[in-house]
């Protein structure tokens, strides 16, 4: 039997061979998917075959109907997620037919003795049931009379324990992580918002919660059984071998679960957050200080402020306060002060003249209303007060600016090239004097009205010249600019919030040098010319401009005024991090709750005090530097609004940050050295002579007409008023009109005796002073140190700054009317005029600005006298200077009409005869040509004063004089010229060619008895003397020894040389004409025979000559 019964194979060995035969659906299908696809179904079988205990719990676990069916199903379930459960159904199915066959085989095999066993069971069946009867009944009995009510409660009141302890133990977890999650959520809040002191704070309750221990949230009474089962807990996530240390181990804490985990790893991320918020902030502020220019427009602000607190003063008593209180006060004191100096001097007379107090001062003060108070109020108060609206009209030009006057060139070639020309205006009907100049961004005229202010905003044009735009009041930007100053305080929160962010996370020194390479840097802004060493400059790193490009004139007009700006919204923005009190949000809250309120303030000591400090002294150091450099190419009007503006910026620093060190430095920083003042006088003095050559050029030299005015009524106490447009006594220079007889007689058509360049270069040099005395004051409110002279310092240089200008304007006048074309003697000698009028101005132009800077304060009362001194000897100089352009210009004059009439008698006398051998009734030609032009030359002397005109009448008449005396009496020369390159002396003369001489000299007597010069015929004395003595019949006779004082009485100026050398000229009669006379000639006349002229030569020699 053992022989025929074969072997059955195994499970696995059948499910392999059946697999290898079943044949997928897709036939193909390659053999390694093939193979993949029956392993899987394989597992997949091996799965559902598996014993439920062997895959749960071990060998002690009991397999149980729900295991079973969990095992099939989720066998199914991946099969269906493989496509494999067609596979997997025919696997089972086949396995199960299998199965089916084998167990039929063994219970064919076995049935005999399992029928026995069955039999035996059925006989004890009888038994059994009734002992099961008894036991039921047994257990019915227990269960529902004694046991079964009692097991119940139990059983209800462990769940009822086990669930209490379960929710307590829940309950308080909940609150644990609620608490944690609550603090995390606070902290992300707290960070979005910048606020690094509640978010720190926060993260660092939700860790101490995340760390502290369980007990310490199941401490108390009726915690044990929830303690329990938070230990229960804990031991089962233990493995067996850590069974025991688990033990004695305490309850975990909250960071040990899941939630605490992740809580965990969100707190370093917060902080990080909180960080880079800080970071964030502090960049923003960096980029808002730099390229937004927060701290340049709080800068304008304060500087602005500061200007215009300057301006009115302290009891709005300033130049800019409160008029016409103000202004009259000032005017007051100084016109009380000049009253009580001794009025000896030239200036302390000229002081007062064209100024009346209870006229002018009123006057004035009202004509400043219409000024905004401040810094525009200032600059036309200090015009004001040095006279300028009394003297000049307030539309002109004031001829400062080279931008004043730099196209009147480009308008005089346009004119020449159309040929058109300027024609002189009356005074007083404010039309133009004829000149051109550039206002704004028009050509106008230099004295041409312009247009009445076209609204309010209009800027004066004092306003503009002494003032920085960045100054006024009305500037567009003021609104901004005041907005970032008042919230200065807030806006350096992000620092303080950055710094506290930076101390709580113990990173302080970082926050620090991050700050200083971030606010405290420099950059390099260039090289030098070999590239080997470079230039860093603070200024570039604070405004992130480069400071070392542009030209001159954007220096001065943009730079240096947004410079100024940055440095003191620098100072504002440290003395705010300084000074201001931050108060932090959450400390705010704080404050609430806190009985004393100084506790909720506290000023947080700043960590870089010092590198600030140091920073902002390199910032002053190099904008005094670049201000010094750049001030050498500057022209008046910027070095003006630069030392204004320089002075306003040294008070902003003082105003904002007073306790930084860098106070002790400033005025050695910022207080530009002696060499700007000689600088700007250069360049003051360079400005005039380019201004007084382009006036000049323009002038047509003609003498303006006299405007007719309606006379007023006089009163001799108060002095008359300025002429506006002729101050300073022009107004009285006119020349006198000649007539017919040669007198001077006042005439209806007057005319001044100056042209119209006069007034403009007078007016120029008024304002180029005033300008002057704007720079030294604001250099004297700088620190800057003056030249040692008695008085006030800087009022003597405004004096000396006057004289280089007068000096400078009569160079101009002289050699500007000089250059070019021909020069004429009417242009000479208007040239001349014009700067002897500028003389005959100077008394009264030096009396007006020494009356304006007393009335700026530039003098105090214990140097006033020491000052007028100074003044006259400034005065003297200038009128020295003026003189000495005079007398080149007469010297000059005098030479033109010397060369005209040396060349009218060179062409005249050219190969003249002098053998005339007859009378004539008339003069010579040349004599009458002469005369003429003498005539026109002594005519266009008019401008001239009375001196000089008489001294070059005297200087014609005498050159002429001289000149025929040395044709008629000077030996012949070898070559045919003289000594002096003019026509040679004649070589041969009769008496008849004598007798026409003296009509011709006759003639010229008469002329200079005409001109009503007196003494002006004495000039031609010499040659009457000689023409009349070689006529006399009583010459041999006069010639005699003996009556050598008969002669000299008769004939004082005759020289016997001179008639020796006539003698030896003299063509003598060839006969009927005797010594005694007869013959032809005249009655009275002598005429010589040929043989007693070598007697009378010979009678002359013997006198030894």
């Amino acid at each position: 039997m053992g022989e025929d019964k074969q072997v059955p194979s195994t499970p696995k060995e059948s499910s392999k061979r059946r697999v290898s035969v079943v044949k997928t659906p897709q036939g193909k299908e390659s053999s390694r998917a093939r193979r993949r696809r029956e392993e899987a179904v394989r597992r997949l079988v091996a799965d559902v075959q598996a014993r439920p205990d062997r895959k749960f719990g071990g060998a002690d676990a009991q397999p149980t109907k729900e295991s079973q069916d969990w095992i099939v199903a989720s066998t199914v379930a991946a099969a269906l997620e493989r496509g494999l459960d067609r596979d997997l159904h025919h696997e089972l199915v086949q396995e199960a037919k299998e199965n089916s066959g084998r167990i039929g085989q063994v219970c064919h095999d076995h049935s005999d003795v399992f029928l026995a066993s069955v039999g035996k069971v059925v006989a004890l069946g009888g038994p059994s049931a009734d002992l099961a009867n008894k036991l039921n009944q047994a257990q019915e009995e227990l269960e529902t009379k004694t046991a079964g009510q009692m097991q119940r409660a139990a059983i209800l009141w462990e769940d009822s324990t086990a669930s209490h302890a379960r929710a307590k133990a829940l309950h308080t977890m909940v609150g644990a992580c609620q608490k944690v999650a609550m603090h995390v959520e606070r902290a992300r809040k707290q960070a979005a918002l910048g606020r690094p002191r509640g978010a720190l704070e926060a993260v660092d309750e939700a860790r101490n919660a995340l760390t502290a221990p369980m007990s310490s949230l199941f401490a108390g009474p009726q915690m044990e059984d929830a303690a329990q089962i938070l230990k229960d807990a804990a031991q089962k996530k233990k493995s067996r071998e850590e069974t025991k240390d688990s033990e004695t181990k305490s309850i975990m804490n909250l960071e040990e679960t899941p939630f605490g985990r992740r809580a965990s790893l969100l707190l370093p991320k917060i902080e990080n957050e909180v960080l880079m918020g800080a970071r964030r902030g502090l960049n923003r502020w960096f980029l808002a200080l730099r390229s937004g220019g927060d701290g340049a427009k709080a800068g304008r602000a304060v500087l602005r402020r500061c200007a215009n607190s300057m301006a009115v003063g302290p009891g709005n008593l300033g130049l800019g306060g409160h008029v016409p209180p103000s202004y009259i006060w000032r005017a007051k004191v100084s016109d009380d002060l000049i009253a009580r100096l001794n009025q000896n001097g030239r200036v302390v007379k000229a002081v007062r003249l064209g100024y009346w107090f209870e006229r002018d001062a009123t006057k004035e003060a009202e004509q400043l209303r219409s000024c905004s108070p401040g810094m525009e109020r200032r600059a036309e108060a200090f015009a004001a007060a040095f006279g300028w609206y009394r003297c000049w009209d307030e539309t002109v030009a004031l001829l400062v600016d080279p931008s004043d006057y730099a196209s009147v060139a480009a308008s005089n070639d346009n004119n020449k090239g159309n040929g058109s020309s300027h024609g002189g205006s009356r005074h007083g009907n404010k039309s133009s004097l004829g000149f051109r100049a550039k206002v704004g961004r028009t050509n106008q005229g230099l004295s041409t009205a312009s247009s009445a202010k076209a609204d309010k905003d209009a800027r004066s044009k004092w306003a503009a010249l002494l003032t920085p735009e960045i100054l006024f009041e009305n500037s567009p930007s003021r609104t901004d600019d005041d907005a970032k100053f008042m919230g200065l305080a807030e806006s350096v929160h992000p620092v303080r919030r950055a710094e506290i962010a930076f101390k709580l996370l113990g990173r302080a020194e970082e926050f620090v040098q991050y700050y200083e390479q971030n606010r405290f840097g420099d950059v390099q802004i260039g090289t030098d010319k070999d590239g080997k060493s470079e230039s860093r400059s603070s200024l570039s790193s604070l405004t992130g401009d480069d400071v070392s490009v542009g030209t001159d004139r954007i220096f001065f007009a943009k730079s240096l005024p947004h410079l100024c700006a940055s440095v003191v919204g620098f100072s504002a923005v440290e003395a705010a991090l300084e000074l201001g009190h931050f108060v932090d949000e959450d400390e705010e809250e704080k404050a609430k709750t806190t009985p004393d309120p100084s506790a909720a303030k506290a000023a947080v000591a700043t960590r870089f005090r010092e590198s600030s400090e140091r920073y902002e002294r390199s910032l002053v150091t190099e904008l005094g530097n670049c201000v010094r450099t750049r001030a050498s190419n500057a022209n008046l009007p910027e070095l003006v609004r630069a030392s204004c503006l320089m002075a306003a910026f040294r008070s902003a620093l003082k105003i904002t940050h007073p306790s930084s060190t860098t106070r002790r430095f400033d005025k050695e920083l910022l207080a530009m050295d002696v060499d700007i003042l000689m600088t700007a006088l250069k360049v003051a003095q360079d400005e005039q002579l380019k201004a007084t050559t382009v006036m000049v050029k323009e002038d047509n030299k003609v003498p303006l007409p006299v405007t007719q005015k309606y006379p007023t009524k006089k009163d001799g106490t108060i002095p008359e008023p300025e002429e506006v447009g002729m101050p300073f006594g022009l107004a009285n220079l006119r020349q006198e009109s000649k007539s017919k007889d040669g007198s001077r007689t006042k005439s209806s058509e007057e005319q001044h005796s100056f042209s119209r360049s006069v007034p403009l270069v007078l007016r120029s040099i008024h304002a180029r002073a005033i300008a002057c005395a704007a720079f030294a004051l604001s250099q004297e409110e700088l620190g800057q140190t003056f030249l040692q002279k008695k008085g006030s310092r800087a009022a003597c240089y405004v004096l000396d700054c006057a004289e280089y200008f007068i000096n400078v304007a009569a160079v101009g006048m002289k050699d500007s009317g000089n250059k070019g074309e021909e020069v004429t003697v009417d242009k000479a000698v208007q040239t001349m005029a014009n700067i002897t009028a500028l003389q005959s101005s100077l008394p009264r132009l030096f009396g007006t600005l020494m009356r304006g800077l007393c009335h700026v304060g530039m003098i105090r009362s214990d140097q006033l006298a020491e000052t007028f001194q100074y003044a006259e000897i400034t005065l003297k100089n200038a009128d020295k200077q003026c003189d000495n352009q005079v007398g080149g210009m007469y010297s000059m004059i005098y030479e033109i009409c010397r060369s005209k009439i040396d060349a009218h008698l060179n062409y005249s006398l050219d190969g003249f005869n002098w053998v005339a051998k007859s009378v004539r009734n008339v003069p010579n030609p040349y004599c009458e040509g002469l005369i003429g032009c003498m005539r026109g030359m002594f005519d266009a002397l008019g401008p001239m004063d009375e001196g000089s005109r008489a001294g070059l009448h005297f200087s014609c008449c005498g050159h002429v004089s001289e000149r025929l005396v040395k044709i008629l009496s000077d030996r012949p020369v070898e070559g045919g010229l003289s000594s002096d390159g003019g026509l040679p002396p004649i070589s041969r003369i009769d008496a008849f060619g004598l007798k026409n001489l003296s009509r011709d000299v006759a003639e010229f007597k008469m002329f200079a008895q005409s001109t009503g010069v007196p003494q002006l015929v004495d000039c031609f004395e010499e040659l009457h003397s000689i023409t009349e003595a070689m006529l006399d019949k009583d010459l041999p006779i006069l010639l005699q020894p003996e009556n050598s004082s008969h002669r000299k009485k008769k004939y004082p100026y005759l020289s016997l040389e001179k008639v020796g050398n006539i003698l030896e000229k003299y063509i003598g009669s060839g006969g009927g004409l005797s010594i005694m006379g007869g013959g032809r000639a005249p009655e009275g006349m002598l005429v010589l025979d040929k043989k007693e002229v070598p007697n009378l030569l010979r009678l002359v020699r013997s006198h030894g000559i």
